[in-house]
């Protein structure tokens, strides 16, 4: 998934620097590792050739519409997808291999998860604060593993969605927790692609 446009960060930050490689390239090197095929999803207004993915098409005005651009060009015969977001170009090979392992498994989606180490507090409508539980709270990232038949049903109703495990939990289905590494770092910010630069300087070969 590389089809945003990137108001936070001020530009496409799909498309940019992190050590001499475009961010999303990076994610695609693993995801071609991965799995036996890739579908990158960029912005409509994209060049969509070069790029090292078996299909490339353009995203919709919304994450889920994007999604289901990218499951319309999965080749029949498909039984698990990974969604993955190009921002988080460090997202090791053995969570791709983990959230993959756990639908073929048996569970209807795999999502990596880590505990929640700040204090969380929920905000009311007035300005009220509720301090919430963390040990009962987990960040959720990508790659996220499905079935895909039932992934594809679950979009069907045009749901929205800013996780498509979420749509699956709405639907009834039994979604696992994988556990993610510290340094799956989502890009946000300039400031984030320093992290990763850094990081990857340190860090073994994704």
């Amino acid at each position: 998934m590389a089809g945003g446009s990137g108001t936070r960060f001020g530009a496409p930050k799909q498309f940019a620097d992190l050590a001499g490689r475009p961010v999303l390239e990076w994610s695609l090197e693993t995801a071609r590792r991965a799995c036996v095929g890739v579908v990158l999803v960029l912005p409509p207004s994209s060049e969509m050739t070069g790029w090292d993915a078996d299909f490339v098409v353009p995203g919709g005005a919304t994450r889920s519409a994007s999604v289901r651009s990218g499951l319309d060009a999965l080749p029949s015969g498909v039984d698990v997808v990974a969604v993955h977001d190009a921002a988080r170009p460090l997202a090791p090979l053995a969570l791709w291999r983990s959230v993959i392992a756990a639908v073929e498994s048996g569970a209807d989606a795999a999502v990596p998860a880590a505990a929640v180490t700040d204090t969380v507090k929920e905000v009311g409508t007035e300005g009220s604060l509720v301090t919430l539980d963390r040990s009962r709270l987990v960040a959720v990232q990508t790659p996220q593993a499905f079935r895909a038949d039932l992934l594809k049903q679950v979009h069907i109703s045009a749901g929205e969605a800013t996780d498509d495990a979420a749509l699956v939990e709405r639907h009834g289905g039994r979604v696992v927790l994988v556990p993610a590494p510290p340094h799956n770092l989502k890009i946000t910010s300039p400031l984030d692609l320093v992290v990763a630069a850094a990081l990857l300087s340190v860090e073994s070969p994704l």
